[in-house]
């Protein structure tokens, strides 16, 4: 049982025994004050100069007979013991004994257990399966434990039973409204830092996005160091600040204590790292040899070395965009045919949440007509917008081959079969045209000039259906090597502008 869920029990328990201890009290000193006379039982009420209301008088008579049964049972064992020259002590200790057998009740493991069942989580002591229940069954603890040792066992409180079942009655009564409230002022707090998380959740990181299977989920799954899966932890009846694992491993569940976490996707139980950071996922497309994974390594160099400047800190867990990949990107090998994970890029700073950016870097190999063609789903199911790469120096060979055109056919068909939309739908997603290779054009080619180009080498009719089909359409010169490969941040800073101007306000592009 976590921390908190033994301040909550301790509370509602010691509320409870505290006024059982002065009901006791006052029935054990009116037992000293009437020797020979019966047990009489007192509620602590302090009214016309009296500390109690005596229940064996004023109770119902049903009650009143508990009560001198109880008597009668005390009478019962101390003639047995034959100690009748000891009759009033004898008497005396038995009560004691009986009050000490109820307060002992209240550590049964069985009436104080929370174990998670359908999320290994453990639950709040009051907002656990039949709490109340559970939170009356204290004063009988003693049953409770030994059933949980073995069921013979629970003939031994069952014979004692008589002898503390007055007090274990009344200490039942007295938890009722100290749990109750307990439970109100929790559920108060839950549902406070609930609507308080769910705000911080949906303004700083919305979803999440699973490299492996493409796809966006809400909320991942946790691994708990003990290796545990559990729910993501949120204010709930597991908690409202922290969680707490069946093995006893504390998780935060507010918004922004998460960040290290362990997540997992929900679809495919992949381990991944969401580190709560806003996710903004921008898909690549382009003929093989268009200089799609170069443009990508250029730009995450770029935004490393312009968030370094105002102090946010860039790293990858991704080796395709690891330092010595970014390094090596003059010597970049094709992208392998086939489903790939994608390449993600965080971003983190003390003036605004994580942030995460998504390459799904595809083989222009996909691209090329083919009627066994594999279709991706989730590369275009959830995605901020697309960069369109091809190579200007492609429209100088003797062969032409996977022409813009031919490489957007190929794509759109994958684009609205994925997204089962009509082929003449117009998409509210920035599509950025980007003539990669700058840095060998001659002459060099501006943003400004890349639509024309494009016409001027017979490929108007790629740009008119371009244009029909996105709303959004935005043409640029990059070069990926040399001294002006921080161009190729501007294309990818476009799209993320669109999702978050936060971001692009911070780091500029340069």
């Amino acid at each position: 049982m976590n921390g908190m869920n033994k301040t909550i029990r301790m509370v509602v328990s010691a509320i409870a025994l505290l006024y059982a201890g002065l009901c006791f009290f006052l029935s054990l000193d009116h037992c000293m004050s009437t020797t020979g006379n019966p047990v009489d039982f007192f509620l602590f009420f302090p009214i016309d100069g009296n500390l109690g209301i005596n229940l064996t008088e004023s109770a119902p008579e049903a009650i009143a007979n508990i009560f001198n049964y109880y008597d009668q049972f005390l009478e019962k064992i101390i003639e047995l013991c034959q100690l009748q020259n000891m009759s009033a002590t004898m008497k005396e200790l038995l009560i004691i004994a009986g009050f000490f057998l109820t307060i002992l009740g209240f550590g049964s493991k069985v009436s104080n257990d929370v174990t998670g069942q359908t999320n290994p989580a453990e639950y709040l002591w009051t907002h656990r399966p039949k709490a109340l229940l559970k939170c009356l069954s204290l004063p009988w603890g003693l049953i409770t434990a030994a059933w949980g040792k073995h069921p013979v066992l629970v003939i031994f409180p069952i014979i004692l039973l008589p002898l503390y079942a007055p007090w274990s009655i009344m200490t039942t009564l007295f938890l009722i409204i100290p749990f109750l409230l307990v439970k109100a002022v929790i559920g108060h707090n839950i549902k406070s830092a609930a609507k308080k998380e769910e705000a911080a959740y949906s303004r700083n990181t919305d979803h999440g996005v699973c490299p492996n299977c493409k796809r966006e989920f809400d909320r991942p799954k946790v691994k708990c160091r003990c290796g545990l899966i559990l729910d993501y932890p949120v204010p709930s009846i597991y908690g409202y600040k922290y969680h707490t694992c069946n093995k006893g491993h504390d998780i935060p569940c507010l918004s922004g204590k998460r960040s290290e976490l362990t997540t997992i996707c929900p679809y495919c139980d992949t381990e991944i790292q969401t580190r709560e950071a806003l996710p903004i996922t921008i898909s690549l497309v382009g003929a093989m040899g268009s200089g799609k994974t170069s443009l990508m390594l250029a730009a995450a160099d770029t935004i490393t070395q312009q968030a370094r400047i105002v102090d946010v800190t860039a790293d990858s867990p991704s080796s395709s965009l690891s330092k010595d990949a970014i390094a090596a990107r003059e010597y970049v090998s094709p992208t392998v045919p086939g489903e790939l994970e994608s390449q993600i890029l965080f971003l983190k700073s003390m003036r605004m949440q994580d942030r995460e950016i998504v390459f799904n870097d595809i083989s222009g190999s996909e691209f090329q007509p083919d009627m066994e063609k594999v279709i991706f789903e989730e590369y275009y199911n959830y995605t901020n917008g697309i960069i369109f790469t091809f190579d200007p120096m492609s429209f100088n060979r003797g062969v032409k081959k996977d022409m813009p055109h031919e490489v957007f056919d190929s794509f759109h068909y994958m684009f609205t079969t994925v997204r089962r939309t009509s082929p003449s739908k117009v998409v509210d997603m920035p599509f950025a045209i980007v003539a990669t290779k700058a840095d060998i054009c001659s002459p060099k080619m501006k943003d400004e000039d890349v639509r024309q180009y494009l016409i001027d080498n017979g490929e108007e009719d790629f740009v008119k259906i371009v244009e029909s089909l996105f709303s959004e359409v935005k043409y640029f010169s990059v070069s990926s090597h040399g001294i002006e490969s921080a161009s190729a941040m501007r294309p990818v800073w476009w799209i993320v502008d669109h999702v978050d101007k936060k971001l692009t306000e911070t780091i500029p592009s340069p």
